[in-house]
C-alpha cells in the first residue's frame, strides 16, 4: 500500500479538526438538553450540511468555516496543527474544502450519549462499537 502523501495527511487532519468542532457543538447541545431528552443531533447534522451547501463563494465558505471552528470551542487538533491547517485552508479551493467538510460530517461517529437511544431514528444504522475518542483522555 502506498504511503499517504503530505497533502493526504493534511486532509485527514482537516477532517479531525472539523469533527472535533462538531463534537464541541454537540456537547453544548447535550449540556442544554432537558433531563431525559436527547438533543436534536440529527437535525443539527442536517443543518450543518445545508449551511455548507449555502456557501456560494470562497469568502462565504471561509467565513462559515472559521465561525464554525470558533463556536466548536477549544480544538486540540487545530491547536496541534494550526499552521498546516491554516495553509491548507488558504491554498485549497473552497469547493474542495467544502467537499472535505461534508465528508467529515458523513464520517462522524458520535459517542452514544444516552442509554435508551432509538436506533430506528437513524435508518441504515449499523451496530457500531463505541469509538474511542482521544480528546476525552485529557
Amino acid at each position: 500500500m502506498a504511503e499517504n502523501s503530505e497533502e493526504d495527511k493534511q486532509y485527514l487532519i482537516f477532517i479531525k479538526v472539523f469533527q472535533q468542532a462538531m463534537k464541541g457543538n454537540f456537547a453544548k447541545m447535550y449540556a442544554k438538553a432537558e433531563e431525559g431528552k436527547d438533543p436534536p443531533i440529527k437535525k443539527k447534522v442536517e443543518r450543518l450540511r445545508a449551511e455548507l451547501n449555502y456557501c456560494y463563494d470562497e469568502l462565504s465558505f471561509k467565513e462559515y468555516l472559521s465561525d464554525f471552528l470558533v463556536i466548536g470551542g477549544l480544538n486540540k487538533y487545530f491547536n496541534e496543527h494550526q499552521e498546516e491547517i491554516s495553509l491548507l485552508i488558504k491554498k485549497t479551493s473552497w469547493q474542495e474544502l467544502r467537499i472535505w467538510s461534508l465528508l467529515a460530517i458523513a464520517s462522524y461517529k458520535p459517542k452514544d450519549q444516552s442509554t435508551n437511544r432509538d436506533d430506528n431514528s437513524f435508518p441504515n444504522n449499523q451496530n457500531l462499537e463505541e469509538v474511542n475518542d482521544e480528546s476525552e483522555e485529557e
